[in-house]
């Protein structure tokens, strides 16, 4: 074997034990509250948001396992009596047991601040496509939910049409970490919402008008000393494997 072909055999082994495994299609669920001084219920859009590698990534707030008694307490902040009849806040859209229909995940984790409010600081990073599934619509308001880039946010792409309550399956790919925005008036003239607050809109003392499901994201796994060790010993093989066979083809 030559000296060149042992090196990009090292090299492939190297690249082969380094090379990092494909993420999973993570799912998150999103509902909005379109008014400022409302009822908070935070049902008037509920979607999904479902991508490979899609990272929720957020300041301020922590990711609660522990499923709220559902009711009108508003605790945690989208927790509370709507407006629109009993058992109707975002929590019964998720969780089940109310008029939204059947739960979308009733195992979900919630984002809230440690005190139970919302979390003004969220958007997403993804490796690809996003698909998204604008899955129920309360408001009397044409409701709409867009995304935004973080490096452009006065441009905004809208997911579910404009002038119309729109629902349905809808998918597009941002080139970058991207936040929500919702309106109400089909992205015209209506109110403004950011998921990320402090990028402007529509101000409400109350905080966020998004609120979030899912799973906390779980970071990457450290290798283990073990692995650690394995893979030096593996490196350290067939570094002197490459050096047997150099000497045996120059005749050393």
């Amino acid at each position: 074997m030559t000296r060149l072909n042992s090196r990009w055999l090292l090299l492939g082994v190297v690249l082969a034990l380094a090379a990092p495994t494909w993420a999973d299609s993570v799912t998150y669920y999103v509902g909005v509250e379109d008014m400022v001084g409302g009822d908070y219920d935070y049902n008037d859009l509920v979607l999904s948001l479902t991508g490979t590698g899609l990272t929720l990534e957020q300041s301020g707030g922590v990711w609660s396992a522990t499923e709220p008694a559902l009711g009108t307490s508003g605790d945690p902040f989208w927790n509370s009596s709507s407006w629109d009849g009993p058992a109707y806040n975002v929590g019964y859209c998720i969780y089940g047991g109310g008029n939204c229909g059947s739960g979308l995940d009733t195992s979900a984790e919630y984002l809230a601040t440690p005190t139970g409010g919302p979390v003004n600081s969220v958007y997403f990073t993804v490796t690809g496509k996003v698909s998204s599934i604008v899955s129920f619509h309360v408001a009397a308001w044409s409701d709409v939910v867009g995304w935004y880039l973080l490096s452009d946010p006065g441009t905004i792409n809208w997911i579910n049409g404009t002038g119309s309550n729109e629902t349905g399956t809808f998918s597009f790919t941002p080139d970058g970490a991207f936040g929500l925005v919702a309106n109400t008036n089909g992205g015209w003239l209506g109110d403004t919402y950011y998921s990320q607050v402090s990028q402007g809109g529509t101000s409400d003392s109350y905080g966020s008008h998004f609120a979030f499901f899912g799973n906390a994201p779980t970071p990457p796994p450290v290798p283990e000393p073990g692995s650690m060790v394995l893979m030096g010993t593996a490196l350290l093989g067939v570094s002197l494997m490459l050096r047997r066979r150099n000497r045996q083809s120059t005749g050393q």
